[in-house]
């Protein structure tokens, strides 16, 4: 019987430069990277010279990380504009996924995602994440409706006690995209070396339930702490009769 089966992916924000530079670091270690677009003002603002033609012909899966600083209170048709833009921008690599870290009014993301497939964007690309404060509990509804993904962030699970999450059947149906780390911490998310007997299990659990081809992204933002965690993933996995493209 083979081996369920994962991709493995990779943040492109492991060492300090431009995203060319650390896509050229993680080529040969992913198979897939995450576009990081932290600040909504700076990632408007990339060109070619940033994100250049060449990075389509590395052999690589793309996927994109929205701005975490998305400005709702401007409204769900402002915020669209800016995700619209951003993915033009980066339509050359043909990410099939964009995690969006969601609005805490279910109403929002309804508007968003109607926006989203009106212009004739894939709802099932779009990926609503749980993060700090927000465990995506008041947006099932939008989320089945509207036919959304969801990136599921084992970080934030354990550290602002999400766990209740795990028990929604949707979240299986939908988790295209898992978020892997150690811990979240005042420092920021820390490599897999600290990651706790009970954060493994509940990594073993998400990745058994998840479907089969699910990319893995590890969240981690230091080059050293990323290798390190590399390694322990794919030797976890391995016992667990798991294994990363």
């Amino acid at each position: 019987m083979s081996k369920k089966t994962f991709t493995l992916a990779g943040p492109s924000s492991v060492v300090p430069g431009t995203i060319q530079d650390n896509v050229m670091v993680l080529k040969n270690l992913v198979s897939e990277v995450g576009l990081t677009f932290f600040e909504t003002r700076a990632c408007l603002c990339y060109t070619r010279n940033d994100i250049p033609n060449s990075l389509a012909g590395l052999g690589l899966k793309y996927h994109v990380h929205l701005p975490l600083d998305l400005n709702w209170t401007h409204g769900s048709g402002h915020v669209f504009q800016v995700v619209a833009a951003l993915v033009q921008k980066t339509g050359f690599l043909s990410p099939d996924k964009f995690v969006l870290h969601p609005p805490a009014d279910a109403g929002h993301l309804e508007e968003f995602s109607l926006l989203w497939q009106k212009s004739g964007f894939d709802p099932g690309q779009l990926l609503v994440e749980n993060v700090s404060g927000h465990d995506l509990s008041n947006l099932w509804e939008v989320v089945e409706e509207q036919g959304l993904g969801v990136c599921l962030d084992i970080g934030h699970i354990l550290a602002y006690d999400q766990m209740s999450i795990l028990e929604e059947d949707i979240v299986w149906e939908r988790t295209a995209l898992v978020h892997v780390y150690g811990r979240e911490d005042h420092t920021g998310h820390v490599g897999l070396t600290v990651m706790t007997e009970s954060g493994k299990r509940t990594l073993q659990l998400i990745l058994s339930r998840v479907k089969d081809g699910t990319s893995v992204l590890l969240e981690i933002f230091t080059l050293q702490d990323f290798l390190d965690s590399r390694d322990i993933l794919i030797q976890m996995a391995d016992s667990w009769g798991m294994d990363f493209s």
